[in-house]
């Protein structure tokens, strides 16, 4: 609803003002990214060109479904100049064909362009479903089996400054949410592999309090580097 009234809106300002507007012009509208496993995240950028005599602005993006994440510029495009739409489509628990759209609302000649996103998902009962790479980013969660999953690298906490083994990175995530929250510590596991940790939760509201608490204490140098001393007290 909210889509249609922009666009009408849209439709009578171009109509009213008469005025030279942007034109753009797309590298392609539609991706296939054909058969691909469910649970996988598929990233791509529909790259785009001002071909018009005046700043071209994008004031919204909707898709059809809470699978794919769009990411765009807020600033005005000028004429002659490029940029992009970062899509990523996320395939899990889905099966078979499917079709997507994205809706770009903006202030060119064509106010309402439309993107296509097609794919064939085959299903993988052993596979990992990555449910989001985006809200916490650069931690991921997912769901695997029976439990959802907070993704923790160990390449990022070496980044910043963390030297210890998977095993040490393990016992301060265990510390911080120990002393940091008695529900979280109650009720999540932890675990690692391939030196990644991962924070184990059968609450999926829970999975998400222990992203924001471990994003905040570990992706600062100074919080980090407190709670390396505290495994060691």
């Amino acid at each position: 609803m909210i889509t249609k009234i922009i666009y009408t809106l849209c439709i009578a300002f171009c109509a009213i003002s008469g005025i030279a507007q942007p034109n753009v012009e797309f590298d392609t509208k539609k991706v296939d990214f054909g058969t691909i496993l469910e649970g996988t995240i598929n990233p791509f950028r529909f790259h785009y060109k001002n071909i018009g005599n005046q700043p071209f602005l994008i004031s919204y993006v909707s898709v059809t479904c809470g699978c794919t994440a769009p990411i765009w510029s807020k600033k005005e495009l000028l004429p002659g100049d490029t940029a992009s739409i970062y899509i990523e489509f996320n395939s899990a628990n889905k099966n078979g064909p499917v079709a997507k759209g994205v809706n770009i609302i903006n202030n060119s000649t064509d106010p309402l362009i439309g993107l296509l996103i097609y794919a064939n998902i085959i299903t993988d009962s052993s596979f990992k479903v990555i449910v989001d790479s985006v809200s916490y980013n650069p931690f991921k969660l997912a769901y695997y089996k029976s439990y959802n999953q907070l993704m923790i690298p160990l390449k990022i906490l070496n980044k910043k400054g963390f030297n210890g083994t998977i095993s040490e990175a393990d016992l301060v995530v265990k510390r911080i949410i120990k002393d940091s929250d008695r529900t979280l510590y109650e009720n999540l596991w932890t675990s690692y592999e391939n030196n990644i940790i991962l924070v184990n939760a059968l609450d999926k509201n829970l999975q998400e309090q222990s992203a924001i608490l471990l994003k905040k204490e570990l992706l600062k140098k100074k919080r980090l580097k407190y709670w390396m001393k505290k495994i060691k007290e």
